[in-house]
């Protein structure tokens, strides 16, 4: 096949690299068309608060005949290199006809631009959202929740057949709440004990103080998560944006803050899976899928457990059965069900409490990495 690697510099040529997902999946029974004015913001450079601490660059795969047949972004981020001394650069964005040569195409590319900029190892896929990581290897029947990827069954082998190999992989599982709720009543005498002892309240956010109680949430999980790997602390840049997220995806009943008195020490976040709406919009919000989404979004019955943790001082003092309680409480009122992702496969203490609540593993994604002395 006669293709060439081109970067994307041009206004034309980006709005041909965000059309690329929708023409390759385009009637797809499980891949759900993102919001084009959500993915316009996330590749503009100006307005993605990501790019503030990152230096990227965009290259697609173009054919004889003009036709896009894939896409790439590689880019280096330095809040990452801040935080660990690996010289670990990354791709994501990744979207490809299944074709070796064109993914090792796009794959040498980005690995040559990263070893342009110094460092010594690319890994992904990361993309410039919150918490869109890895590419799906199991469960490609299973919905694709909200802020989730989704991909096509071929491309870890064109990870594979490109060189790089599995260093990670992060689990999903699922659970109806009403048939799979498991805390018996003896839990309440373990709750009020807990509670006692440790001076602590869970309560659900308040959106009247949506910036308040986000930036603690967001504080809480940059401790709690310090030891993952992978982990970057959120920074300021990043903050304004995932406010806006939630005045917009969250279901303030699903959401949880701990405290011990003033000072917020855990968190458990479930958000309603707008995904449902959204699939039937076809990636665009105007002028009615607006109002789907307003009048459908108090209907959903499906959640995502999007995050939980603790303060490292709290950690290990069964707190965190506290939190789940308040999360399936919630849920089972409102006759849910819940996946919980993305969980890291190292995480055994998260991975058992999980199946020790009756969830079932559904998914599971995969991050990449090579040796950029391969591209020597």
């Amino acid at each position: 096949m006669v293709f060439e690697i081109v970067e994307v510099n041009q206004k034309r040529d980006l709005k041909d690299f965000i059309q690329f997902p929708y023409d390759l999946y385009r009637g797809h029974p499980v891949w759900v068309p993102p919001l084009r004015r959500m993915v316009n913001k996330e590749f503009d450079r100006e307005r993605n608060g990501y790019f503030r601490h990152a230096d990227a660059v965009f290259f697609m795969a173009v054919g004889e005949t003009g036709k896009v047949l894939g896409r790439i972004a590689a880019f280096v981020n330095h809040n990452y290199l801040k935080h660990y001394d690996d010289a670990v650069g990354f791709f994501g964005s990744f979207e490809c006809i299944d074709n070796v040569e064109v993914a090792k195409g796009l794959i040498d590319k980005s690995a040559r631009f990263l070893k342009g900029r110094g460092l010594n190892f690319i890994r992904g896929p990361y993309n410039f959202t919150s918490q869109s990581t890895g590419f799906l290897i199991e469960g490609f029947d299973q919905p694709q929740t909200v802020l989730s990827p989704y991909n096509l069954p071929y491309y870890g082998e064109l990870m594979e057949e490109s060189g790089l190999k599995k260093i990670m992989d992060l689990n999903a599982y699922y659970g109806d709440v009403l048939e799979d709720y498991k805390f018996p009543e003896r839990f309440m005498r373990h709750y009020d004990y807990l509670t006692k002892k440790y001076g602590v309240r869970v309560r659900n956010i308040d959106m009247k103080k949506v910036e308040e109680d986000v930036g603690k949430i967001i504080h809480v999980g940059n401790l709690a998560s310090a030891g993952n790997w992978g982990f970057v602390p959120v920074d300021e840049p990043e903050i304004d944006e995932i406010v806006n997220d939630f005045r917009l995806l969250s279901d303030p009943e699903a959401v949880f803050i701990m405290e011990k008195g003033e000072e917020a020490i855990g968190y458990a976040v479930a958000l309603p899976d707008v995904n449902i709406i959204i699939k039937k919009l076809n990636g665009r919000l105007f002028p009615f899928g607006i109002f789907r989404l307003k009048f459908g979004y108090r209907k959903l019955r499906e959640y995502r457990l999007f995050g939980l943790g603790l303060v490292p001082e709290y950690q290990r003092k069964a707190l965190d059965t506290l939190l789940y309680f308040h999360v399936f409480d919630g849920l089972y009122k409102k006759n849910a069900r819940l996946e919980a992702s993305w969980v890291l496969e190292t995480n055994k203490r998260m991975n058992q409490a999980l199946v020790k609540m009756n969830f079932k593993l559904v998914k599971k994604f995969r991050v990449y990495q090579a040796d950029l002395k391969k591209w020597d």
